[in-house]
């Protein structure tokens, strides 16, 4: 081998050396994105706060930012939300919480929430699963909030979702405004129940529910204040609910039998009868046992007016009209609004009528009345007052008394007011 020779495969053989050393020290430091990228993207994840990705190749630890995650990714939210737009359609929020119970999804063939809370929303006509606790829940068209303790809660605010587990599928589907609950795999319960919001609200249930959780907490306060104000000796029955509620006398099916169907605290009876009456649906008889069929179920009030169409204004101008009609019937303890009678202006004072005179003696009779006898100088005990003679009468005004006037004026205002109950 010639000089020239021996240098030219010395050059060559450098070059090579250190190419397969770039190409190593690269695979080195980026063998979890090398090794990720063989594996399928499933979901962009959108991140504002901390969370942490498991793979096959180890953990990362990522910040708010925008993220790419592959099949068989464990995505741990550690603080703040995790929005994961799904490839095939539709998302899923997740969220971290502070005592470490965030949410953690497991982003197999089927997502699978493995502890916390997920709110899944479907794309349009393309339905979104999602498992947890052993169940399935598919949702179309809609939003529904998934939660994995023990068991697994799935509640639907919008759409129609369907529940399996463990070769079981729920009969008639989760509607809209309901849930279940599954403790195990294949324990599904026998139908669902009215969504609940719990003492203290789920972000996600405000961000969908707010108007009805607001709701609630006014009208679970005018039925207990009701309760607690009306007397004990006054029946609830027709009249008393036609009085306050005057709309009930327009409703030819209300009749006593709806009310003797199951006797209720008279602030759930109330209630329930301003939101049948401003509730859509054609037969009041039909929207009262919805009504009070949900209440048995254990919806909230909210949730109840909410479901049968019953509009925020008028339901509490019902309710509010109702206090101010009923001041006697609640004893005087009026729940707010307070009532407060009005009382009529003063009356001006009327003016006296005098006594008519005397008739003049120039304009008597002669023979009507002798003259008087003289009067005796002598001084004489005082005489009484004369009774009035034939051609001297004295009209005298009759005495009133004014808190007579008054009262009469308040019992009137009361009758008008209480629509003739009085």
């Amino acid at each position: 081998m010639t000089p020239a020779t021996r240098s030219l495969a010395t050059r060559v053989l450098a070059v090579v050396n250190v190419t397969v050393l770039v190409f190593a020290v690269s695979m080195a430091g980026a063998g979890h994105f090398a090794s990720a990228a063989l594996r399928p993207t499933v979901a962009e994840m959108v991140l504002e706060g901390s969370a942490r990705i498991s793979g096959p190749e180890g953990r990362t630890m990522v910040t708010s930012g925008d993220h790419r995650l592959h099949r068989d990714d464990v995505v741990d939210v550690l603080s703040g939300t995790a929005v994961l737009e799904l490839v095939d359609g539709g998302s899923i929020e997740l969220r971290g919480d502070r005592s470490g119970d965030g949410s953690r999804l497991a982003l197999t063939e089927v997502p699978s929430l493995l502890a916390g809370a997920a709110l899944v929303i479907s794309g349009d006509d393309r339905p979104v699963a999602i498992e947890a606790g052993g169940a399935r829940l598919t949702l179309t068209d809609g939003a529904a909030r998934v939660s994995r303790s023990t068991g697994a809660t799935f509640a639907v605010y919008t759409g129609d979702a369907a529940v399996s587990s463990g070769g079981r599928t729920l009969a008639g589907g989760l509607p809209a405004l309901r849930q279940v609950v599954v403790p195990a795999a294949g324990k599904l319960p026998m139908a669902p129940s009215p969504l609940s919001f719990g003492t203290v609200p789920d972000p996600w249930d405000r961000r969908f529910l707010g108007d009805a959780i607001d709701l609630q907490s006014t009208l679970d306060g005018r039925s207990a204040a009701f309760t607690a104000s009306v007397r004990n000796d006054i029946p609830v029955d027709v009249f008393f609910l036609q009085g306050v509620l005057p709309g009930l006398l327009l409703e030819p099916a209300f009749d006593q039998a709806l009310l003797d169907e199951e006797r209720r605290p008279v602030g759930e009876t109330l209630v329930g009868a301003a939101v049948a009456l401003v509730s859509d649906g054609p037969a009041f008889d039909d929207r009262w046992r919805e009504v009070f069929r949900l209440r048995e179920q254990g919806a909230g009030w909210g949730l109840v007016a909410l479901e049968v169409g019953a509009q925020r204004e008028p339901l509490l101008r019902a309710l509010d009209e109702a206090v101010n009609r009923s001041p006697l019937i609640l004893g005087g303890r009026s729940p707010s609004p307070v009532f407060q009678p009005r009382l009529p202006p003063p009356r001006p004072p009327r003016a006296a009528v005098a006594p008519p005179a005397s008739v003049p003696a120039s304009r008597r009779s002669p023979a009507s009345t002798p003259p008087p006898p003289p009067v005796p100088t002598a001084p004489a005990s005082p005489a009484p007052t004369p009774a009035p003679t034939d051609d001297s009468e004295t009209v005298l005004e009759p005495v009133v008394d004014p808190l007579v006037n008054l009262l009469d004026d308040v019992l009137e205002e009361l009758d008008d007011l209480t629509g003739g109950l009085l």
